[in-house]
């Protein structure tokens, strides 16, 4: 009997996927839980584990192609009708296959006798957890799971494999193909390339187009003389031994969460449809990533109650995590507010574009030595540009600088992060 297994709901809102690797072929036996494909979606790349065994009578994808969820991916034979086709004849796998496309072997299968077996009962978790899982070498049958209705999350994993020996081989993760070449093409000027945008690409200038079209941006620009917090962050972290090494980036959030309490209006979100403002009253924070598989945003979970170590040790394990690509689609879910930072590339005065819905996302510029006035005197100080682009249908200028302000106030005078 043929069995179709299609592209499954991948995470809220994920309506198509980008097939990056096809891990099988037509005619592979194929076990529960095998990987079949690798897909990209929405900024994660995620491995596709079967859901049941038998024989891969036809894939229907190839890489580079993009399907919706619901799309059918591969169909198999459950093993029983090919091995009774092999005992009649030595047909071949494409006749197997073809025999399956007009039913004719569903025929012979429905007319062979099978033993009952029990279902078996998968643990519940997300494909970007079973990947983690194979990795590190854990089974995830023997996993204790602490998500909604025992499910497995990534710090369960985690958790058993520091008070587990692994209990199967750790599984090397294969290299990824190099991109598909360019289409060759020419214009009247010369040799031209065309090639297909990536799903992450897809995603992103959808998004992009959204909000620039959606929402009226502004952009306010200020500075911060960040020589005084600068020389405070080397000295804690030569007192801990850079564990966890506090980078600039932790004071920023830690700021941001603290001007966001003052300022929920910049924690938010704008409901076109209601005409209503919808404020959150936690706060994750968004922190944009430039890959090599492109921007990638990352979410802190309730970063206002993190102190600095934690948020330095959060920012450590996400950094990991995005290297090694171990994260899935939840993890870029349900931001409120996002830090960009052009500095790390060099650059300065940026106009970020909001990550729709927000309401706001904060742009950091390169740090730079310059002349700075202090008590009358002509210093050298080390200043940092920050760049709020703002939703004006929620909130005005005004309020920007105030809430601007507020963040470099604390950058400016790293003394009021102890009397939080």
């Amino acid at each position: 009997m043929s069995r179709e297994f299609k592209l499954p709901d991948l995470g809220e809102g994920i309506t198509e996927a980008q097939i990056i690797r096809v891990l099988i072929k037509q005619g592979d036996t194929i076990a529960e839980d095998q990987y079949l494909v690798e897909v990209e979606t929405d900024k994660a790349a995620v491995e596709i584990p079967s859901p049941f065994a038998g024989v891969a009578s036809h894939v229907h994808v190839q890489e580079g192609q993009t399907v919706n969820v619901g799309d059918v991916i591969v169909t198999f034979d459950d093993g029983d009708g090919a091995a009774v086709s092999k005992g009649k004849s030595k047909a071949t796998a494409s006749q197997v296959a073809a025999s399956s496309s007009d039913g004719a072997s569903a025929v012979s299968v429905a007319a062979a006798p099978r033993a009952t077996t029990p279902i078996k009962t998968k643990t519940a978790a997300a494909p970007a957890v079973r990947k983690l899982a194979r990795e590190l070498g854990v089974e995830l049958d023997r996993v204790v799971g602490t998500g909604p209705g025992g499910r497995v999350v990534r710090t369960d994993v985690e958790s058993h494999k520091k008070g587990a020996a692994p209990t199967t081989p750790k599984r090397i993760a294969p290299q990824r193909s190099a991109p598909l070449p360019g289409i060759a093409d020419a214009d009247k000027w010369g040799p031209t390339r065309r090639e297909p945008l990536s799903q992450i690409r897809k995603t992103i200038a959808n998004r992009m187009t959204q909000s620039a079209f959606t929402i009226p941006h502004v952009t306010h620009t200020d500075e911060a003389d960040i020589t005084d917090l600068e020389r405070m962050r080397k000295s804690l972290n030569e007192a801990t031994g850079n564990d966890p090494k506090l980078t600039m980036m932790t004071f920023v959030i830690r700021a941001t969460c603290l001007a966001l309490n003052k300022f929920p209006i910049f924690n938010a979100s704008f409901d076109e449809e209601g005409q209503q403002i919808i404020y959150k009253d936690y706060v994750n924070m968004g922190i944009a990533v430039d890959t090599d598989r492109g921007l990638i945003v990352p979410i802190i979970r309730n970063a206002e109650r993190f102190n600095l170590p934690q948020l330095a040790a959060e920012l450590q394990s996400m950094a990991a995590r995005i290297r090694s690509n171990k994260f899935g689609v939840e993890d870029l879910r349900g931001g409120s507010f996002t830090l960009t930072n052009v500095g790390a590339l060099g650059g300065g005065i940026s106009t970020p574009i909001i990550n729709y819905p927000e309401v706001a996302i904060l742009g950091l510029g390169r740090s730079r030595m310059v002349p700075v006035v202090r008590d009358n005197q002509i210093e050298p100080g080390l200043v940092m540009p920050v760049c709020l682009s703002f939703d004006h249908r929620a909130t005005d200028g005004a309020n920007a600088a105030r809430f601007t302000r507020e963040i470099v106030s604390f950058l400016e005078t790293p003394g009021k992060f102890l009397l939080d």
